[in-house]
C-alpha cells in the first residue's frame, strides 16, 4: 500500500505517454545526441535513413556512453566507441566485431524506446511496463514548409513538478493573478486521454500579473498595449495524454489579426525537475503577412507566459488534499484523471 495519496507523487514514478525529446531540425542525419530524462542516461540519434530513435546510454557490454567520442554510427545503426558492439534503433544487437557468435542474452540487452517523428516533434512512449505506444497524438496540419512554417520555441530545465505543470488547464482562478488577465468564458472538457480547456481571456488593467526575470522585452509595458489595444481572442488548449499540450488561438485586433497553434510540453528530467517548451506557428488572418520581428516577439512572449507561472512552481510545495472553493476549477478530477497515467492499465 502505497504512502501517497496520489501514484503520481511516488518518488521515481513517471507518467505512462508520449513526451517531446526534440524538434525534428534540432537533429540531422548523423547526428548523435547525449539525453536525460526519466532519470535515465538516453542516447538520441538519426541514420543515414532520416530514422530517429532512441536507447539507453550505456553499452550492456562493458558500460561504455555510446555518445562517447561523439557517438559512431554505421548506417542506422549505433556502435560502442569502446568495442564496437553494434546496435539497432530498438536496441538490438546485430553486431560483435570480434565475436564469431552473439551472446543470445546480449541481443535484447539494450532497451530501445519508440518513437514518433511528426508535427515537426520527436516524441518518446515512457512505459516501465512496456507496454505498446497509443495512437492519440493528432496531426497539426497548419506546421510544415508548405504550410505555415517551422517551430519558433524555447525551452528551459526547471524546478516542477509535472503535476503542477498539468494542472493549469483547470485553473480558472489563477489567471488574474499571475497572468494579468479576466476571464470571460472558461470551461473544461474531460475525454479518456485528453482534457481540453475553453477560454476567453482579456488583458486587465485591474489585473495583477507575475513578472519573470530577465526577460528581453517590458512585458507589463505589452500588457498594456493590449489592454488599451482591445483585440478580440479566444483559444481552445487540450492536453493529449500526460504532457503534450496543443493550443489554437486566433485573436483580432485594428493593428493585427492572426491565428497561431502552440504546442507546449514538459518531460520529466528526474524527480525534482523537467523540460519545459513552448513552440508557435503563426498565420495572418488577413492579406497583410505578419512581420518577422511580431513573429519571434510573440514566441517569447508565449514562453514567458511560462515563466510567469515557473516563478510560482519554483518554491510551492504540493497540497495533496488542498482546501478549495466554489471558485476554484476542477482541480480534484483533473487529479483523478491525470493519475490514470502512473497506474498499471487494467486488464
Amino acid at each position: 500500500m502505497s504512502d501517497y495519496r496520489y501514484a503520481f507523487l511516488e518518488p521515481g514514478h513517471f507518467a505512462r505517454g508520449w513526451h517531446i525529446v526534440r524538434f525534428s531540425r534540432e537533429l540531422a542525419v548523423g547526428e548523435v545526441q547525449r539525453l536525460h530524462y526519466f532519470n535515465r542516461d538516453l542516447v538520441l540519434f538519426r541514420g543515414e535513413s532520416g530514422a530517429a530513435a532512441v536507447v539507453d546510454a550505456h553499452c550492456p557490454h562493458l558500460g561504455a556512453h555510446l555518445a562517447s567520442d561523439g557517438g559512431r554510427l554505421i548506417g542506422d545503426t549505433i556502435a560502442c566507441p569502446f568495442h564496437g558492439w553494434t546496435f539497432a534503433g530498438d536496441g538490438e544487437c546485430v553486431s560483435i566485431p570480434y565475436a564469431g557468435k552473439i551472446p543470445d542474452k546480449a541481443r535484447r540487452a539494450l532497451r530501445g524506446w519508440p518513437l514518433l517523428e511528426k508535427n515537426g516533434f520527436i516524441s518518446l512512449w515512457y512505459d516501465p511496463d512496456d507496454n505498446p505506444p497509443e495512437d492519440y497524438l493528432p496531426d497539426i496540419s497548419a506546421w510544415g514548409p508548405d504550410s505555415w512554417g517551422d517551430w519558433h520555441f524555447h525551452r528551459s530545465r526547471i524546478r516542477a513538478q509535472p503535476c503542477d505543470v498539468i494542472e493549469n488547464i483547470v485553473d480558472i482562478a489563477h489567471f488574474p493573478h499571475v497572468h494579468g488577465g479576466e476571464v470571460r468564458a472558461f470551461e473544461n472538457r474531460f475525454g479518456e486521454r485528453t482534457v481540453t480547456q475553453l477560454s476567453t481571456v482579456d488583458r486587465s488593467a485591474n489585473a495583477q500579473m507575475v513578472i519573470p526575470p530577465d526577460l528581453p522585452f517590458d512585458l507589463q509595458a505589452m500588457s498594456q498595449q493590449a489592454v488599451e489595444q482591445r483585440s478580440d481572442a479566444w483559444g481552445d488548449a487540450t492536453y493529449h495524454g500526460p504532457a503534450i499540450m496543443y493550443y489554437y488561438t486566433e485573436v483580432r485586433s485594428e493593428l493585427m489579426s492572426f491565428s497561431s497553434w502552440w504546442v507546449n510540453y514538459h518531460t520529466p528530467v528526474n524527480d525534482e525537475e523537467v523540460d519545459l517548451c513552448s513552440a508557435v506557428i503563426l498565420n495572418s488572418l488577413t492579406d497583410e503577412p505578419l512581420p518577422a520581428e511580431f513573429v519571434e516577439l510573440y514566441a517569447q512572449t508565449a514562453h514567458a507566459a511560462f515563466g510567469q507561472d515557473v516563478e510560482i512552481w519554483k518554491d510551492k510545495v504540493f497540497r495533496a488534499d488542498p482546501i478549495l472553493c466554489d471558485g476554484d476549477g476542477p482541480i480534484n478530477k483533473l487529479r483523478r484523471w491525470y493519475e490514470q497515467f502512473y497506474l498499471p492499465l487494467a486488464g
